[in-house]
């Protein structure tokens, strides 16, 4: 048996298909603000609780089901949220007067 001898399949694609996973978080936690990673923790836990309860009959107390609510108003309020930015864009570049005051400024120094 050679070099990778003895995997199936099966085993193949559940391997390329948790490397795949794991570079799809590695990509949204590089990409994502803070925000948005917890609000997708806890929607995970929440879904995950959910399916628990459903599939395998486990605890769903009242208190998990109003965090679960909040979680999924929090989450819309966070993504249906239309608020203007109030800081300004610090990419944004000076303006050509600006820029000449401030080397004039500079200059007589």
């Amino acid at each position: 048996v050679g070099h990778g001898g003895g995997w199936s399949i099966v085993a193949v694609m559940l391997a390329i298909l948790g490397a795949a996973g794991g570079l799809l978080v590695a990509l949204s936690i590089k990409h994502g603000d803070s925000i948005l990673k917890t609000l997708a923790t806890t929607g995970a836990i929440v879904f995950s609780a959910t399916l628990d309860h459903m599939v395998l009959g486990g605890p769903l107390t009242s208190i998990m089901m109003i965090a679960g609510v909040q979680v999924v108003l929090s989450i819309c309020n966070y993504t249906f949220d239309q608020t203007p930015s109030a800081e300004p864009s610090s990419n944004a570049p000076t303006p050509p007067a600006q820029r000449d005051e401030e080397m004039q400024k500079l200059n007589s120094e």
